[in-house]
């Protein structure tokens, strides 16, 4: 049977603080983890961006991954309210400049300390929708109640849910059944016939492959999506066909 062709949605590069197995902190390193899991092209952002200051980190990616076709970027933004990053309208000019055709935001008073509600994040958030650019949130920062208000205010935004697990499908069953924007990153989604179960309610559409390398191994995620019973068609869209369209559309 011939390989998937992989695209991972969820990498990084930079440095954390409790590393979770190996310390692997540059692209060399990323690479050779991609390499060794069978992975030919990645979304990357940068770990400085997410615990730390999001214009330096992100500054910091585009220097790290120039050069690297195979590796392209995710900008960690903020609304502009405090002036750290541009009006939206010139973020999104920038980053389509730059080759961005994805973001993540880490609301939260423990992470960048701001609000994903209308009156903090909604000109950017708009933004966003317009250009069509997928918004990545992990579920470790946001509540789902909070995820529901942004995909019944923004109704084109592509938002994309990372760490989800099969512990989160009482939320995001009924997200799913009434979204058609909402996607699913699938690195933690380990459980027996999880994949299984998803596609044969909503089809391959939601789930987009996701490894978080080089936090968590790549082979682990190679293996639960190979392995799965789900018809080939539907693996080659999870492996990167959904994640190739849905960065078609940007910008579009």
């Amino acid at each position: 049977m011939d390989r998937l062709n992989y695209f991972d949605c969820n990498c990084s590069v930079g440095r954390v603080g409790c590393p979770l197995l190996l310390d692997i902190p540059d692209v060399a390193g990323l690479k050779g983890e991609m390499a060794a899991a069978g992975v030919g092209r990645a979304l990357v952002y940068h770990t400085v961006a997410r615990f730390g200051d999001p214009v330096q980190g992100n500054a910091l990616l585009m220097k790290e991954i120039a050069g690297h076709p195979d590796l392209d970027p995710v900008w960690v933004i903020l609304p502009p309210h405090t002036r750290e990053m541009p009006a939206p309208g010139r973020l999104v000019e920038d980053m389509r400049r730059a080759g961005v055709r994805a973001v993540r935001m880490f609301p939260g008073r423990s992470r960048h300390g701001f609000s994903l509600s209308e009156w903090c994040a909604g000109e950017v958030l708009e933004a966003l929708e317009t250009a069509r650019l997928p918004l990545m949130l992990d579920t470790e920062t946001v509540t789902w109640e909070e995820v529901f208000a942004v995909l019944q205010r923004f109704t084109r935004l592509p938002v994309i849910m990372t760490e989800c697990s099969y512990r989160h499908d009482r939320f995001l069953y009924p997200l799913l059944e009434k979204s058609e924007t909402l996607h699913v990153e699938m690195s933690r989604f380990m459980g027996a016939g999880a994949i299984e179960d998803l596609v044969g309610r909503f089809g391959s559409r939601p789930l987009l492959f996701g490894t978080n390398m080089p936090s968590y191994t790549g082979t682990a995620a190679v293996s639960r999506l190979a392995y799965a019973d789900i018809d080939r068609r539907d693996k080659e869209a999870i492996a990167g066909g959904n994640l190739r369209r849905l960065l078609g559309e940007a910008g579009s």
